[in-house]
């Protein structure tokens, strides 16, 4: 018998008979994928040029919920951790610095840069970040202002998405579970 742990399309299986893993390939892509998809997109034709290379979208726990469909990342669950890890620093001085609530956060390399944006409130304890995977031509600044046009969009795909409503519940224990397992996935596929 089977064991399945399903998250916003995520199959990830336990094979007992053979002791083996196995994770089918999902590429976190869905009806907010779309959505990313059209900012990318408005991003390339106003400025006439692809800087970004991705967008992920994550609740700040790091939960991935939805990717641009052309982002290649092996594990968007740790790149999403990595995001609401930034996150959560950057909020952590709001009360060193006496600062209003969080609102973006950047790591510049120097070819790339990570940018974490909150765009809305789930709810009292969790918001909805987008990470913004770039090189360092990127103008952050531009695809914020337009993702402003698209937060309202987001939230209503987010509300009309039983599966991605059902990973945003997903307890911690089986976030380390499906970190695990992609771990171990991510490590057979490089062997």
């Amino acid at each position: 018998m089977n064991s399945e742990l399903h998250s916003n399309g995520e199959v990830l299986q336990n094979e007992p008979d053979n002791d083996t893993t196995t994770v089918r390939h999902f590429y976190l892509t869905n009806r907010i994928s779309d959505t990313l998809d059209s900012l990318l997109e408005s991003y390339k034709r106003m400025l006439g040029r692809g800087d970004i290379e991705g967008l992920l979208l994550v609740d700040s726990d790091g939960k991935a919920l939805a990717k641009s469909r052309s982002f290649r990342v092996k594990n968007a669950w740790n790149a999403g951790a990595l995001g609401a890890a930034l996150a959560g620093i950057a909020k952590q001085g709001e009360n060193h610095l006496g600062a209003d609530e969080f609102q973006n956060a950047m790591i510049m390399y120097r070819s790339k840069q990570l940018y974490v944006c909150k765009i809305s409130d789930l709810d009292e304890q969790k918001s909805l970040l987008l990470l913004i995977f770039a090189n360092e031509k990127a103008n952050i600044g531009f695809i914020r202002a337009k993702m402003k046009q698209y937060v309202k969009r987001i939230e209503e795909d987010i509300k009309n998405s039983e599966s991605v409503k059902k990973t945003i519940e997903i307890s911690e224990e089986q976030i380390e579970n499906i970190l695990h397992r992609l771990d171990a996935a991510i490590i057979r596929e490089t062997k």
